[in-house]
Formats: structure tokens, C-alpha cells, sequence
């Protein structure tokens, strides 16, 4: 972004005075946040005069991208591109192309395991052998009283990793190794497991042992209460707790919101849970509701609000990340690495002023589409329904 910022300040100091004149208002108004007028002046000025304000192409390109017009962006970038012959700053516009080209072409997340899994290999799967195997990837050492399940484990721990790493922290390298357990039943796992809420499925930790070793581990159980495979270890409970023990080496001892690191989880799962969306619309249009200050400040959630905690922390996470773009969600994540708050992190990666109103403008748009969304699935519910 530093570099951004340098090439657009050289388009103040390159051109004539008219050109200059342009850019300054185009510059004025991409700080502004007024994507549509930068794009309207800088584009005129680029059209004029070509062989003087080419440079102005960079502030088409910027605007479209914060617009999330991606693929007319990287037409924008490609003609900054024909004419710039500084290295660094072409390699900094072919790295936005990429981004732009990711973003307008995003990856098809993977078929759900309970959706890829016939009636014979759920059955195979439920198989609890006395031989605990052993399965290796490039990530993960994967134990399992299954050979089957443990090799599949194996391969969807991967999957959630890349996913994560891809979309959640977009640019972030996991270079350790981790060991995943899972026991047969609860009993077992509440037995074994290294931090095991009775309440949960799986959990994860990260400890020190007594030779130095740092021992990442996630645990998780086989079966159901009904003696059958829980496709939900897979889905939804192995990518949840990958996605916790990522966040927490991320942000080491950073306080990270309680909210955000559990919409973030809730984020990796395989499937989104509609009835998330649908229990956070209702929350936040009635007088059940979490005010997101409140939510912000939550370091545990009481058993009597736990639902609308959950389902607000994953609409509010869904939210920032389908509207900022993947540059503005890792630097907000930085930021509050650094200590700062969601709000001031938040204006910080839009390089937008300081304001004491900001939180209350975002929890005001953020309901506003968290009722609109439910609404909209309640509305789809029959077909939803008809459609299982």
C-alpha cells in the first residue's frame, strides 16, 4: 500500500498544470471514498490527453477495484501498465491484476464431505477398529482408530488449511505441523483431548512440552450420540478449530474480539448455516439483540445468549469480509494485531479519518443488511425446504 500510495502522489507531479488540476480532484475524491467521481475525472483526463495523464489510469484502476468492478479494473491497470516503465511499479500493478483476477474468479469452495459420502462409506466410516492408524500429510499427522477416516481426515485438514489461508488471512504461510486425534465417541474425546469443553465436538490447543517442542494439536470425535459417522467432524467442527489454532498464532498475544475469532471459524466451516443468518436478522430486529459495542467487549458468551452470540459474530465477520476487499481485510486484521480496536482497525485499512461516530454508523449499516439477509432466506424457506 505504501508503494500505491507513492505512485499516486507521482501523478500530482508529472503531468501539466490542466492534468495536475484533474488529479488533484480525482486523488481528492478517491480519499473521499467517492470511487464514481475519481473514476469519471481521472478517467476524462487518461482519454484527453493519453500521452500526458496516462498516469491517471492507475486512479481508474483504484476506484474500480474499491467499486469491485475487478474485471474493468485490470483493463485500467493493464493500460497504466503499457505505458510505465519503472520496475517496481510495474510489479506492483501486475500484483494488483492477480488480486483482481482472484477476486473476480474466486475459487468453487469444495463439495461438502455429507454431500460427497453414500450410505456404504458412511458405514465404513462409523467402523471403530482396535488399531489406532496413522496418516501423514504435508501438514498434518492424522490418528484414527479408521484407516479410511484417517486418510480422509487427513486430506480435508488440507483443504480447510488452504481455504483458510486463501480466503480468511489471504497471504498468510502456515509452516508448522499438527496432530489431529480423533477418538470414537465423546466419552473418549472428552477423556483424551487436551482441552476438551463437554460441550463441543472438537477443540484445539497449542503447548509447550517438556523437551521445548511446541505441540499444536486439534481433537475431534467419530460418532454421533447415535452410534453413527458425524459428517459434522468434517464439515464443520475440523475446519472451525484449524481456523481457531491459525487465528491463534496469528495474533499470539494480541487480543483479538471474541466475535470476530469465532465468526472467523464459523467462516472456514464447509457449509454456511442459514440459521445463523436467520437467528442474527431476527436478533437484530427485535429486543434480543447484542449491540455490537457489547458484542466487541463479549470475552465469553453466557449459556442464555450463546445462540445470538454465535449468530451475530458470523454475520458480522460475513459482512466485513464480503465488503472490503482482500487487501482492506488484512490490513484491518493488522491492525488490531497491533492492539487497536475492530472499529479504529477498521478505519484505518479504509484510510478513512478518525471518527468517535464510526462504530455507530457500522453497527447501523451492518443490521440494516443483517435484517435484509434474513428476510431474504426467510422468504426463500419453502424452496429451501422443498429443495432438502
Amino acid at each position: 500500500m505504501l508503494l500505491a500510495g507513492a505512485a499516486l502522489t507521482a501523478l500530482a507531479t508529472t503531468a501539466s498544470q490542466t492534468v495536475t488540476a484533474q488529479t488533484q480532484r480525482a486523488l481528492a475524491a478517491l480519499r473521499e471514498k467517492d470511487f464514481a467521481l475519481a473514476e469519471r475525472i481521472a478517467l476524462s483526463a487518461a482519454q484527453a490527453q493519453p500521452e500526458r495523464a496516462w498516469r491517471t489510469w492507475l486512479i481508474v484502476a483504484t476506484a474500480r477495484e474499491r467499486r469491485r468492478q475487478f474485471e474493468a479494473a485490470t483493463d485500467a491497470y493493464r493500460e497504466f501498465l503499457a505505458m510505465c516503465r519503472c520496475p517496481s511499479e510495474r510489479t506492483y500493478v501486475l500484483e494488483r491484476i492477480r488480486q483482481c483476477q482472484r477476486a473476480a474468479n474466486p475459487p468453487r469452495p469444495p463439495l461438502p464431505i455429507s454431500k460427497r459420502l453414500g450410505p456404504a462409506q458412511r458405514q465404513r466410516l462409523a467402523r471403530v477398529q482396535q488399531r489406532l492408524w496413522t496418516e501423514s500429510s504435508q501438514h498434518f499427522l492424522v490418528r484414527a482408530h479408521n484407516a479410511e477416516l484417517a486418510k480422509l481426515v487427513a486430506e480435508q485438514a488440507e483443504t480447510s488449511l488452504e481455504r483458510i489461508c486463501q480466503i480468511i488471512l489471504p497471504g498468510q504461510v502456515y509452516p508448522h505441523s499438527v496432530d489431529v486425534y480423533v477418538w470414537p465417541t465423546v466419552e473418549e474425546y472428552l477423556k483424551h483431548a487436551a482441552t476438551a469443553p463437554e460441550w463441543a465436538g472438537g477443540s484445539f490447543s497449542i503447548k509447550r512440552s517438556d523437551d521445548g517442542q511446541v505441540v499444536r494439536r486439534i481433537d475431534l470425535t467419530q460418532l454421533d450420540g447415535q452410534g453413527r459417522f458425524d459428517t459434522n467432524t468434517l464439515d464443520r467442527t475440523l475446519p472451525h478449530e484449524m481456523c481457531h489454532l491459525v487465528l491463534a498464532e496469528y495474533f499470539g498475544d494480541a487480543h483479538c474480539p471474541l466475535a470476530l475469532n469465532e465468526g472467523l471459524a464459523m467462516m472456514a466451516e464447509a457449509t454456511v448455516d442459514n440459521r445463523r443468518l436467520l437467528l442474527a436478522g431476527a436478533a437484530l430486529a427485535g429486543s434480543g439483540r447484542i449491540p455490537l459495542p457489547e458484542l466487541l467487549r463479549m470475552e465469553r458468551c453466557e449459556s442464555d445468549n450463546a445462540e445470538v452470540f454465535y449468530a451475530e459474530s458470523f454475520s458480522l465477520a460475513a459482512y466485513l469480509h464480503a465488503r472490503l476487499t482482500a487487501d482492506e481485510f488484512r490490513e484491518m486484521l493488522e491492525h488490531i494485531k497491533t492492539g487497536l480496536p475492530l472499529d479504529e482497525a477498521l478505519q484505518r485499512a479504509l484510510y478513512v479519518p478518525p471518527d468517535e461516530r464510526f462504530l455507530a454508523r457500522l453497527d447501523k449499516a451492518w443490521q440494516t443488511e443483517a435484517i435484509r439477509q434474513s428476510q431474504f432466506l426467510r422468504a426463500l424457506e419453502p424452496t429451501m425446504t422443498a429443495s432438502r
